[in-house]
Protein backbone atom coordinates (compact mmCIF):
# COMPACT_ATOMS: atom_id res chain seq x y z
CA UNK A 1 0.00 0.00 0.00
CA UNK A 2 1.00 3.66 -1.23
CA UNK A 3 1.36 5.90 1.70
CA UNK A 4 -1.29 8.19 -0.35
CA UNK A 5 -3.69 5.35 -0.44
CA UNK A 6 -3.32 5.42 3.38
CA UNK A 7 -3.53 8.61 3.71
CA UNK A 8 -7.14 8.45 2.32
CA UNK A 9 -8.46 4.85 3.84
CA UNK A 10 -7.38 6.75 7.24
CA UNK A 11 -9.45 10.28 6.08
CA UNK A 12 -12.13 8.01 5.36
CA UNK A 13 -12.39 5.74 7.98
CA UNK A 14 -12.99 8.59 10.43
CA UNK A 15 -16.59 8.46 10.95
CA UNK A 16 -16.10 5.06 12.27
CA UNK A 17 -13.40 6.15 15.08
CA UNK A 18 -15.84 6.69 18.10
CA UNK A 19 -18.25 3.65 17.20
CA UNK A 20 -14.70 1.52 16.96
CA UNK A 21 -13.49 2.87 20.14
CA UNK A 22 -16.44 2.50 21.82
CA UNK A 23 -16.79 -1.59 20.56
CA UNK A 24 -13.19 -1.99 21.39
CA UNK A 25 -14.09 -0.41 25.80
CA UNK A 26 -16.52 -2.84 25.54
CA UNK A 27 -14.42 -5.61 24.69
CA UNK A 28 -11.83 -3.82 27.31
CA UNK A 29 -9.08 -3.15 24.61
CA UNK A 30 -9.78 0.67 25.26
CA UNK A 31 -10.28 2.83 28.77
CA UNK A 32 -13.84 2.54 29.96
CA UNK A 33 -13.21 6.38 30.60
CA UNK A 34 -14.72 8.26 27.39
CA UNK A 35 -12.68 10.96 28.87
CA UNK A 36 -9.99 8.69 28.44
CA UNK A 37 -11.00 7.65 24.98
CA UNK A 38 -10.84 10.93 23.51
CA UNK A 39 -7.00 11.09 23.78
CA UNK A 40 -7.54 8.19 21.04
CA UNK A 41 -8.65 10.95 18.68
CA UNK A 42 -5.83 13.62 19.69
CA UNK A 43 -7.95 15.20 22.07
CA UNK A 44 -5.58 15.42 25.49
CA UNK A 45 -7.23 15.18 28.52
CA UNK A 46 -4.35 16.73 30.54
CA UNK A 47 -3.02 20.55 30.82
CA UNK A 48 -0.05 20.96 29.04
CA UNK A 49 2.87 21.69 31.34
CA UNK A 50 4.90 24.83 30.91
CA UNK A 51 8.32 24.41 28.84
CA UNK A 52 10.31 21.52 27.05
CA UNK A 53 8.34 18.78 26.50
CA UNK A 54 9.64 15.00 25.51
CA UNK A 55 7.79 12.91 23.69
CA UNK A 56 8.44 8.82 24.55
CA UNK A 57 6.00 6.25 22.98
CA UNK A 58 5.20 2.94 23.68
CA UNK A 59 3.07 0.06 22.28
CA UNK A 60 2.28 -1.63 25.92
CA UNK A 61 3.95 -2.99 29.21
CA UNK A 62 7.33 -4.31 27.52
CA UNK A 63 8.21 -1.45 25.44
CA UNK A 64 7.13 1.16 28.42
CA UNK A 65 8.54 -0.95 30.89
CA UNK A 66 12.02 -0.69 28.72
CA UNK A 67 11.93 3.53 28.28
CA UNK A 68 11.98 4.13 31.57
CA UNK A 69 15.34 4.23 32.36
CA UNK A 70 15.74 6.11 28.97
CA UNK A 71 13.19 8.54 30.28
CA UNK A 72 15.25 9.40 33.52
CA UNK A 73 17.90 9.85 31.56
CA UNK A 74 16.46 12.61 29.59
CA UNK A 75 15.10 13.81 32.98
CA UNK A 76 18.75 13.92 34.07
CA UNK A 77 19.80 15.51 31.48
CA UNK A 78 17.12 18.26 31.24
CA UNK A 79 16.22 18.98 34.95
CA UNK A 80 13.61 21.78 34.18
CA UNK A 81 11.49 19.49 31.50
CA UNK A 82 8.87 17.00 31.59
CA UNK A 83 7.99 13.63 29.57
CA UNK A 84 4.82 12.77 28.04
CA UNK A 85 4.43 9.04 27.54
CA UNK A 86 1.95 7.37 25.26
CA UNK A 87 1.07 3.78 25.22
CA UNK A 88 -1.79 2.21 22.62
CA UNK A 89 -2.81 -0.48 24.93
CA UNK A 90 -4.67 0.06 28.63
CA UNK A 91 -2.23 -2.55 30.03
CA UNK A 92 0.69 -0.51 29.13
CA UNK A 93 -1.38 2.69 30.17
CA UNK A 94 -1.73 1.19 33.90
CA UNK A 95 1.72 0.87 33.98
CA UNK A 96 2.83 3.66 33.06
CA UNK A 97 0.74 5.50 35.49
CA UNK A 98 2.34 3.59 38.14
CA UNK A 99 5.18 4.18 37.29
CA UNK A 100 5.71 7.89 36.04
CA UNK A 101 3.68 8.87 39.44
CA UNK A 102 6.32 9.79 41.14
CA UNK A 103 8.87 11.46 37.83
CA UNK A 104 8.07 14.50 35.79
CA UNK A 105 6.22 12.47 33.60
CA UNK A 106 2.49 11.11 32.61
CA UNK A 107 0.58 9.65 30.34
CA UNK A 108 -1.31 9.77 27.15
CA UNK A 109 -3.16 7.21 25.06
CA UNK A 110 -1.60 7.25 21.30
CA UNK A 111 -4.37 9.07 18.55
CA UNK A 112 -5.60 6.07 15.88
CA UNK A 113 -3.49 7.19 13.28
CA UNK A 114 -5.81 9.48 11.41
CA UNK A 115 -3.83 12.80 10.44
CA UNK A 116 -6.48 14.96 12.07
CA UNK A 117 -5.94 13.19 14.96
CA UNK A 118 -2.19 13.27 14.67
CA UNK A 119 -2.26 17.17 13.62
CA UNK A 120 -4.63 17.81 16.94
CA UNK A 121 -2.14 15.74 19.50
CA UNK A 122 1.23 17.42 18.12
CA UNK A 123 -0.78 21.07 18.33
CA UNK A 124 -1.27 20.59 21.64
CA UNK A 125 1.70 18.93 23.25
CA UNK A 126 4.81 20.46 20.79
CA UNK A 127 6.67 17.76 21.66
CA UNK A 128 10.65 19.16 21.55
CA UNK A 129 11.90 15.85 20.38
CA UNK A 130 10.07 12.52 19.55
CA UNK A 131 11.45 8.59 21.07
CA UNK A 132 9.75 5.89 19.20
CA UNK A 133 10.56 1.67 20.65
CA UNK A 134 10.66 -0.59 19.17
CA UNK A 135 8.77 -0.60 16.34
CA UNK A 136 5.92 1.60 16.28
CA UNK A 137 5.71 3.29 12.86
CA UNK A 138 2.22 4.98 12.27
CA UNK A 139 2.87 6.57 9.16
CA UNK A 140 0.31 9.94 9.51
CA UNK A 141 2.07 10.73 13.19
CA UNK A 142 5.43 10.73 11.93
CA UNK A 143 5.03 12.61 8.48
CA UNK A 144 3.19 15.46 10.74
CA UNK A 145 5.36 15.13 13.53
CA UNK A 146 8.40 15.96 10.25
CA UNK A 147 6.36 18.17 8.50
CA UNK A 148 6.46 20.27 12.11
CA UNK A 149 10.80 19.49 12.34
CA UNK A 150 10.10 17.52 15.63
CA UNK A 151 13.73 15.55 15.76
CA UNK A 152 12.25 11.41 15.95
CA UNK A 153 14.49 9.28 17.52
CA UNK A 154 13.76 5.65 17.31
CA UNK A 155 15.45 3.88 20.02
CA UNK A 156 15.75 -0.15 20.43
CA UNK A 157 14.62 -0.27 16.63
CA UNK A 158 14.20 -3.81 15.45
CA UNK A 159 12.09 -5.05 12.26
CA UNK A 160 10.90 -8.47 12.02
CA UNK A 161 12.00 -10.10 8.55
CA UNK A 162 8.13 -10.45 7.38
CA UNK A 163 8.12 -6.27 7.87
CA UNK A 164 11.26 -5.69 6.52
CA UNK A 165 10.07 -7.94 3.31
CA UNK A 166 6.70 -6.11 3.11
CA UNK A 167 8.63 -2.69 3.43
CA UNK A 168 10.99 -3.84 0.58
CA UNK A 169 8.31 -4.19 -1.61
CA UNK A 170 7.48 -0.78 -1.23
CA UNK A 171 11.08 1.33 -1.26
CA UNK A 172 9.68 5.05 -1.79
CA UNK A 173 7.09 4.52 0.84
CA UNK A 174 9.62 3.10 3.19
CA UNK A 175 12.36 5.81 2.41
CA UNK A 176 10.19 8.48 2.95
CA UNK A 177 8.48 7.26 6.11
CA UNK A 178 11.60 6.24 7.73
CA UNK A 179 13.50 9.06 7.02
CA UNK A 180 11.33 10.73 9.25
CA UNK A 181 13.57 9.36 11.98
CA UNK A 182 16.93 11.75 12.67
CA UNK A 183 18.74 8.84 14.69
CA UNK A 184 17.89 4.86 15.83
CA UNK A 185 19.77 2.80 17.73
CA UNK A 186 18.80 -0.66 17.02
CA UNK A 187 19.02 -3.45 19.05
CA UNK A 188 20.95 -5.49 16.88
CA UNK A 189 23.71 -5.40 14.14
CA UNK A 190 20.97 -7.28 11.94
CA UNK A 191 17.82 -4.73 12.93
CA UNK A 192 20.51 -1.97 12.31
CA UNK A 193 21.10 -2.67 9.03
CA UNK A 194 17.52 -3.16 7.88
CA UNK A 195 16.83 0.02 9.26
CA UNK A 196 19.37 1.51 7.31
CA UNK A 197 17.28 -0.06 3.74
CA UNK A 198 14.62 0.76 4.90
CA UNK A 199 15.83 4.64 4.81
CA UNK A 200 17.19 5.61 8.50
CA UNK A 201 20.64 7.89 7.41
CA UNK A 202 21.86 7.29 10.90
CA UNK A 203 21.83 3.84 12.91
CA UNK A 204 24.16 2.67 15.47
CA UNK A 205 23.96 -0.45 17.26
CA UNK A 206 24.71 -0.80 20.86
CA UNK A 207 22.41 -3.73 22.42
CA UNK A 208 18.85 -4.45 23.47
CA UNK A 209 17.85 -1.78 25.76
CA UNK A 210 15.33 -4.21 27.15
CA UNK A 211 18.68 -5.52 28.75
CA UNK A 212 19.07 -2.09 30.86
CA UNK A 213 16.00 -1.86 32.59
CA UNK A 214 16.61 -2.07 36.55
CA UNK A 215 15.37 -5.38 38.14
CA UNK A 216 11.80 -5.67 38.84
CA UNK A 217 10.83 -3.95 42.26
CA UNK A 218 10.59 -6.88 44.34
CA UNK A 219 8.52 -6.26 47.97
CA UNK A 220 9.92 -8.90 50.40
CA UNK A 221 7.27 -8.72 52.48
CA UNK A 222 5.43 -10.53 49.57
CA UNK A 223 7.88 -12.74 48.47
CA UNK A 224 7.89 -14.38 52.42
CA UNK A 225 3.80 -14.44 52.28
CA UNK A 226 4.56 -16.37 48.79
CA UNK A 227 6.90 -18.78 50.77
CA UNK A 228 4.83 -19.21 53.48
CA UNK A 229 1.80 -20.31 51.07
CA UNK A 230 3.52 -22.57 48.96
CA UNK A 231 4.59 -24.51 52.03
CA UNK A 232 8.14 -25.58 50.86
CA UNK A 233 6.17 -27.78 48.29
CA UNK A 234 8.04 -28.32 45.13
CA UNK A 235 7.18 -25.55 42.55
CA UNK A 236 7.54 -23.70 39.41
CA UNK A 237 5.66 -20.95 37.14
CA UNK A 238 4.68 -20.24 33.75
CA UNK A 239 4.91 -16.58 32.72
CA UNK A 240 3.33 -13.93 30.42
CA UNK A 241 1.32 -17.15 28.84
CA UNK A 242 -0.76 -17.00 25.95
CA UNK A 243 -4.10 -18.20 25.03
CA UNK A 244 -3.79 -21.94 23.75
CA UNK A 245 -0.48 -22.60 25.76
CA UNK A 246 -2.61 -23.12 29.38
CA UNK A 247 -3.78 -26.38 27.79
CA UNK A 248 -0.26 -27.53 27.33
CA UNK A 249 1.39 -25.82 30.77
CA UNK A 250 -1.37 -27.42 32.49
CA UNK A 251 -1.29 -31.18 30.73
CA UNK A 252 2.34 -30.96 31.76
CA UNK A 253 1.76 -30.01 35.22
CA UNK A 254 -0.66 -33.13 35.59
CA UNK A 255 2.58 -35.21 34.72
CA UNK A 256 5.18 -33.30 36.75
CA UNK A 257 2.37 -34.35 39.67
CA UNK A 258 2.77 -38.04 39.00
CA UNK A 259 6.46 -37.51 40.23
CA UNK A 260 6.13 -34.66 42.62
CA UNK A 261 2.30 -35.06 43.89
CA UNK A 262 2.35 -31.53 46.01
CA UNK A 263 3.66 -30.08 43.20
CA UNK A 264 2.64 -26.21 43.22
CA UNK A 265 1.93 -24.48 39.61
CA UNK A 266 1.32 -20.43 38.91
CA UNK A 267 0.12 -19.36 35.49
CA UNK A 268 0.75 -15.45 35.41
CA UNK A 269 -0.93 -14.46 31.71
CA UNK A 270 0.32 -11.87 29.30
CA UNK A 271 -3.40 -10.48 29.61
CA UNK A 272 -4.45 -10.55 33.40
CA UNK A 273 -8.21 -10.42 32.16
CA UNK A 274 -8.14 -13.87 31.04
CA UNK A 275 -7.53 -14.66 35.36
CA UNK A 276 -10.55 -16.46 34.91
CA UNK A 277 -11.02 -18.34 31.77
CA UNK A 278 -7.36 -20.18 32.64
CA UNK A 279 -9.38 -21.10 36.19
CA UNK A 280 -11.84 -23.10 34.69
CA UNK A 281 -9.58 -24.70 32.26
CA UNK A 282 -7.61 -25.63 35.54
CA UNK A 283 -10.26 -27.24 37.23
CA UNK A 284 -11.41 -29.19 33.85
CA UNK A 285 -7.89 -30.66 34.26
CA UNK A 286 -8.93 -31.87 37.72
CA UNK A 287 -6.81 -29.22 39.56
CA UNK A 288 -7.38 -27.58 42.91
CA UNK A 289 -6.82 -23.94 41.25
CA UNK A 290 -7.90 -20.25 42.57
CA UNK A 291 -7.77 -16.67 41.37
CA UNK A 292 -5.24 -14.04 43.07
CA UNK A 293 -7.48 -11.19 41.95
CA UNK A 294 -10.88 -12.89 43.70
CA UNK A 295 -8.20 -12.76 47.25
CA UNK A 296 -7.61 -16.49 47.10
CA UNK A 297 -4.20 -17.78 48.56
CA UNK A 298 -2.07 -20.07 47.46
CA UNK A 299 -2.27 -22.64 50.43
CA UNK A 300 -3.53 -26.08 49.57
CA UNK A 301 -5.02 -27.44 49.07
CA UNK A 302 -4.86 -25.46 45.53
CA UNK A 303 -2.00 -26.92 43.38
CA UNK A 304 -2.74 -24.54 40.34
CA UNK A 305 -2.68 -20.59 41.35
CA UNK A 306 -3.55 -17.96 38.54
CA UNK A 307 -1.81 -14.60 39.21
CA UNK A 308 -4.13 -12.60 36.97
CA UNK A 309 -2.71 -8.97 39.17
CA UNK A 310 -0.87 -6.68 36.99
CA UNK A 311 2.10 -5.13 38.16
CA UNK A 312 3.03 -8.44 40.71
CA UNK A 313 5.57 -10.64 39.14
CA UNK A 314 8.82 -9.97 40.69
CA UNK A 315 7.84 -11.37 44.01
CA UNK A 316 6.95 -15.16 42.32
CA UNK A 317 10.20 -14.69 40.17
CA UNK A 318 12.25 -14.07 43.39
CA UNK A 319 10.30 -17.02 44.93
CA UNK A 320 9.83 -19.82 42.00
CA UNK A 321 13.08 -21.47 41.06
CA UNK A 322 11.85 -22.55 37.68
CA UNK A 323 10.23 -19.88 35.21
CA UNK A 324 8.67 -20.62 31.80
CA UNK A 325 8.18 -18.08 29.53
CA UNK A 326 5.15 -18.20 27.40
CA UNK A 327 4.33 -16.55 24.35
CA UNK A 328 6.92 -19.45 22.90
CA UNK A 329 4.90 -22.48 23.03
CA UNK A 330 3.10 -22.58 19.75
CA UNK A 331 3.88 -21.75 16.20
CA UNK A 332 1.48 -18.90 16.00
CA UNK A 333 3.68 -17.10 18.85
CA UNK A 334 6.89 -14.83 18.80
CA UNK A 335 7.92 -15.08 22.25
CA UNK A 336 8.46 -12.51 25.39
CA UNK A 337 11.39 -10.96 27.27
CA UNK A 338 13.24 -13.85 29.57
CA UNK A 339 15.82 -11.33 31.44
CA UNK A 340 13.25 -9.80 33.77
CA UNK A 341 12.84 -12.94 35.27
CA UNK A 342 16.80 -14.08 34.76
CA UNK A 343 17.30 -11.08 36.67
CA UNK A 344 15.58 -12.24 39.42
CA UNK A 345 17.94 -15.23 39.44
CA UNK A 346 15.57 -18.28 37.86
CA UNK A 347 15.87 -20.84 35.76
CA UNK A 348 14.54 -20.21 32.56
CA UNK A 349 12.74 -22.19 30.12
CA UNK A 350 10.70 -21.68 27.19
CA UNK A 351 9.26 -22.83 23.65
CA UNK A 352 10.89 -22.63 20.79
CA UNK A 353 8.67 -19.97 19.03
CA UNK A 354 10.44 -16.93 19.92
CA UNK A 355 10.96 -14.80 16.78
CA UNK A 356 10.48 -11.66 18.41
CA UNK A 357 13.48 -12.30 20.99
CA UNK A 358 15.87 -14.46 18.73
CA UNK A 359 18.94 -12.32 19.80
CA UNK A 360 18.07 -12.46 23.45
CA UNK A 361 17.58 -16.31 23.48
CA UNK A 362 20.85 -16.74 21.18
CA UNK A 363 22.61 -14.96 24.18
CA UNK A 364 21.14 -17.20 27.38
CA UNK A 365 21.49 -20.28 24.88
CA UNK A 366 25.06 -19.24 24.13
CA UNK A 367 25.85 -18.88 28.30
CA UNK A 368 23.80 -22.32 28.62
CA UNK A 369 21.38 -20.45 30.48
CA UNK A 370 18.23 -21.30 29.21
CA UNK A 371 16.51 -24.62 28.30
CA UNK A 372 14.15 -24.40 25.42
CA UNK A 373 10.92 -27.11 25.00
CA UNK A 374 8.63 -27.86 22.11
CA UNK A 375 5.64 -29.19 23.97
CA UNK A 376 3.52 -30.31 27.10
CA UNK A 377 5.80 -33.61 27.54
CA UNK A 378 8.98 -31.82 27.16
CA UNK A 379 8.23 -29.06 29.47
CA UNK A 380 7.12 -31.77 31.99
CA UNK A 381 10.45 -33.58 31.72
CA UNK A 382 12.71 -30.36 31.85
CA UNK A 383 10.60 -29.36 34.95
CA UNK A 384 10.70 -32.73 36.91
CA UNK A 385 14.68 -32.80 36.24
CA UNK A 386 15.23 -29.15 37.64
CA UNK A 387 13.68 -30.45 40.66
CA UNK A 388 15.39 -33.88 40.59
CA UNK A 389 18.94 -32.21 40.60
CA UNK A 390 19.32 -29.28 43.08
CA UNK A 391 23.23 -28.73 42.16
CA UNK A 392 21.74 -28.42 38.22
CA UNK A 393 19.19 -26.06 39.09
CA UNK A 394 21.26 -23.67 41.14
CA UNK A 395 23.69 -23.86 37.69
CA UNK A 396 20.89 -22.97 35.92
CA UNK A 397 19.78 -19.74 38.10
CA UNK A 398 22.85 -18.54 38.55
CA UNK A 399 23.87 -18.78 34.71
CA UNK A 400 20.74 -16.93 33.87
CA UNK A 401 21.69 -14.17 36.29
CA UNK A 402 24.90 -13.01 35.76
CA UNK A 403 24.40 -13.83 31.58
CA UNK A 404 21.47 -10.81 32.00
CA UNK A 405 23.56 -8.70 34.69
CA UNK A 406 26.49 -8.79 32.05
CA UNK A 407 24.02 -7.65 29.22
CA UNK A 408 22.47 -4.69 31.58
CA UNK A 409 25.66 -2.34 30.45
CA UNK A 410 23.68 -1.46 27.00
CA UNK A 411 22.08 1.41 29.02
CA UNK A 412 25.64 3.24 29.51
CA UNK A 413 26.62 2.47 25.83
CA UNK A 414 22.99 4.28 24.68
CA UNK A 415 23.42 7.23 26.96
CA UNK A 416 26.96 7.90 25.76
CA UNK A 417 25.41 7.89 21.70
CA UNK A 418 22.56 10.20 22.69
CA UNK A 419 24.17 12.54 24.49
CA UNK A 420 26.38 12.90 21.14
CA UNK A 421 23.33 12.86 19.35
CA UNK A 422 21.52 15.68 21.08
CA UNK A 423 24.43 18.43 20.89
CA UNK A 424 24.20 17.04 17.01
CA UNK A 425 20.62 17.65 16.82
CA UNK A 426 20.20 20.82 18.50
CA UNK A 427 17.93 18.99 21.19
CA UNK A 428 17.83 20.95 24.51
CA UNK A 429 15.67 21.75 27.47
CA UNK A 430 14.78 24.57 29.74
Amino acid sequence: MTLSIYKVLTFLAGPIARPLLSIRAARGRESADPVRRAERRGTSSLPRPEGTVFWFDAVSVGESNSAIPMIDFVLEEFPRSSVLVTTTTVTGARNMETKLASRRAFHQFLPLDRRAYADRFLDYWRPSAGFFIDSDFWPNMLLSAHERRIPLILLNGRVSNRSYERWMRHRAASSRLMGTFAYALAKSDGDAGKLSDMGIASVECVGNLKYGVPPLPCDAARVAEIASAAGGRASWMASVTHRGEDEHILKAHKTIRDKFPEALLVIAPRHPERGGEILELARSFGFAAALESSGDKIARPNSVYISDVLGGLAPYYKYFDIVFIGGSLLENMDGQNPMEAARLNTAILSGSNVDSFLETYDILKRADAVTMVTDAKSLSEQVASLLSQPALLTEMKARAKSTAEREAAVLDRAKGKLRAKFRELGIGGG
